[in-house]
């Protein structure tokens, strides 16, 4: 079993594609295709069943995943170990993130590249659970979440960087488009624009909805901040978003805070028995210093 076998099979794993793995570990796919058929040889069992569709992993391949998902890791954190003998910190770091404004992921990621030229960035924008999964699969080294302690499970570390304020967002023309705060009572007669479920978004939304009664209910469901900030503008609905996202560009909308207030943990997350390479050490402490 060669390393670089480990590497092709963990990377089909992850896209569960064998094309776009090739891409990644920059080798031509039929290569690819026959080391995986060689590791599979020389393991005697099936890694992947593959179809003109799609590439699943087998009860096999998912084990193999989990021992081969440490291995390459162990071997990462010591490539990176040995180049910082040499002065110059190298390596990868793969970021989870949610689509906030206030979070500035651009500015942050070319602020520490500009620290730390050597290093590559990967970023993966997704909703929270499948954030987590990633996490847990070892597929991320951090991920920025809308998480507080205990909330993301007890194998989770859980670091909050600061607190965003949900507000309610509406047309410019709406009633209450000049009140400075409202009540959830108060939006109970407008249809709601939601984010998509399984978004810690969504959760935050849902959890000031119990609260409420009665409550504005869901008309209009998106995968799009982008839209929900348009259909509120164009008066057909109310959602209710982080107020950083709402002072970013984009449609015109009138905005107020909730009352009583309702605050967010945005945080920095990562499984707890991982061990953070120099590289997804070094961005742990640029994004503590950046967020005081």
């Amino acid at each position: 079993m060669e390393l670089r076998q480990l590497s092709y099979f963990e990377a089909v794993a992850r896209h569960r594609h064998f094309t776009r793995a090739a891409e990644e570990v920059k080798v031509v796919q039929p290569a690819l295709s026959q080391q995986i058929k060689r590791l599979e040889a020389e393991l005697g069992v099936e890694l992947f069943r593959r179809s003109t569709r799609r590439v699943e992993v087998t009860e096999a391949g998912e084990l193999l995943l989990a021992r081969a998902s440490i291995v390459l890791q162990e071997v990462e954190a010591a490539r990176q170990e040995l180049s910082e003998l040499g002065g110059l910190l190298r390596g990868r770091v793969t970021l989870g993130s949610l689509p906030l404004a206030s979070l500035g992921v651009p500015a942050m990621l070319e602020e520490f590249r500009r620290a730390y030229p050597g290093v590559g960035m990967h970023l993966h924008e997704q909703a929270l659970d499948i954030i987590m999964d990633m996490l847990r699969r070892d597929e991320l080294d951090l991920a920025f979440a809308m998480a507080g302690p205990g909330s993301v499970g007890s194998e989770m570390t859980v670091q909050v960087l600061y607190e965003e304020e949900l507000v309610a967002v509406m047309s410019p023309t709406h009633a209450l488009a000049e009140r400075a705060s409202v009540r959830m009572e108060q939006l109970a007669d407008d249809p709601l624009i939601g984010f998509r479920p399984g978004s810690a978004l969504r959760r935050a939304v849902d959890d000031q909805l119990e609260r409420a009664d009665p409550a504005p209910e869901y008309a209009f469901e998106t995968f799009e901040l982008e839209t929900i900030r348009s259909l509120a503008s164009h008066g057909l609905g109310v959602a209710l978003l982080p107020a950083g996202y709402v002072h970013a560009a984009g449609p015109e909308v009138a905005s107020a805070r909730l009352r009583p207030r309702a605050q967010l943990p945005i945080s920095l997350v990562w499984r707890s028995e991982r061990r953070h390479t120099p590289a997804a050490q070094a961005f742990l402490e640029f994004a503590r210093e950046r967020f005081g």
